[in-house]
């Protein structure tokens, strides 16, 4: 199988796992089960990878709260809006505010491509809402904006922690033991029976979204131990494609033309902006 081929199935994978979280609600209950699940998978490999020194403890407090409000917002982003929008909106918008931040606050220099880059994710972008009528609920634009924002903190996090650690899987491993635990705890405190109904009428699928979210992750990483990481992220991003024929064709999501054609954009953007950028 070729590089490609693995990595644009680690694309499908993310995309699908998020439209089961998207697909007839509960999709907080939903996220936190599967994060357990993952994190119950991490078990034997503590052993392993042993425990975390100080420095990468202080990584994983906040990639742990990074985390917990990327699950937070992807949930509430699906609640409030069809899928082919809000994962494209959230995964085209966030190497924007990425690319962003290392600019006006890092001090990167930005290039000419990078330019056109950010150009056409913004052009993306107002294909994506452009002829939809919003009432203006700021509660609602405020959260769907919150899911790409938490989306560049955690990549900001994870990606500096994994460069700073003296060993990046033991982080790794860490990270998806430790993520769940607050929102587990907050909704073992406050919505314990609408967890265990979740679980019992969606074990196997939520078993199965949780082996297809670490399979997608770990070909990712494994992408990036056989190509530059450039390459990688760059055609990972098709699952913004992805995500939108699941929205379109499988939630019956309206606006199948216009909704296809930003996704194309927002990737073409995204293509470029990750492939320039490294």
């Amino acid at each position: 199988m070729s590089i490609l081929s693995v990595i644009l199935f680690s694309a499908i994978l993310h995309a699908s796992w998020n439209a089961f979280i998207k697909n007839k609600g509960n999709g907080f209950a939903k996220m936190v089960i599967l994060a357990t699940i993952i994190a119950l998978f991490m078990v034997p490999l503590l052993f392993y990878v042993g425990l975390p020194s100080s420095t990468a403890a202080i990584y994983l407090f906040f990639g742990v709260i990074a985390h917990t409000m990327y699950m937070h917002s992807l949930t509430r982003a699906y609640a409030i809006e069809d899928f082919s929008v809000a994962y494209p909106f959230a995964r085209g918008l966030a190497p924007l505010l990425t690319i962003l931040i290392l600019i006006f606050i890092l001090n990167k220099t930005i290039s000419l491509n990078e330019i056109i880059a950010i150009g056409i994710i913004i052009s993306g972008i107002f294909v994506l809402f452009i002829g939809k009528s919003f009432s203006l609920d700021y509660k609602n634009v405020l959260a769907l904006l919150y899911f790409p924002v938490s989306i560049t903190f955690y990549t900001l996090v994870d990606s500096y922690a994994v460069k700073t650690v003296e060993s990046s899987m033991q982080y790794i491993v860490w990270l998806f033991f430790l993520m769940p635990i607050p929102i587990l705890l907050y909704s073992i405190s406050n919505q314990r029976n609408l967890l265990i109904t979740t679980f019992t009428e969606n074990k196997f699928p939520l078993i199965i979204a949780a082996i297809g979210s670490v399979t997608s992750y770990s070909l990712v990483l494994w992408a990036y131990t056989q190509a530059p990481i450039h390459y990688v992220a760059s055609i990972r991003e098709s699952s913004i494609i992805f995500a939108s024929l699941i929205g379109l064709l499988f939630f019956k999501e309206q606006g199948l033309k216009r909704r296809l054609a930003a996704a194309i954009i927002l990737f073409i953007g995204v293509f470029l902006l990750e492939y320039v950028s490294h």
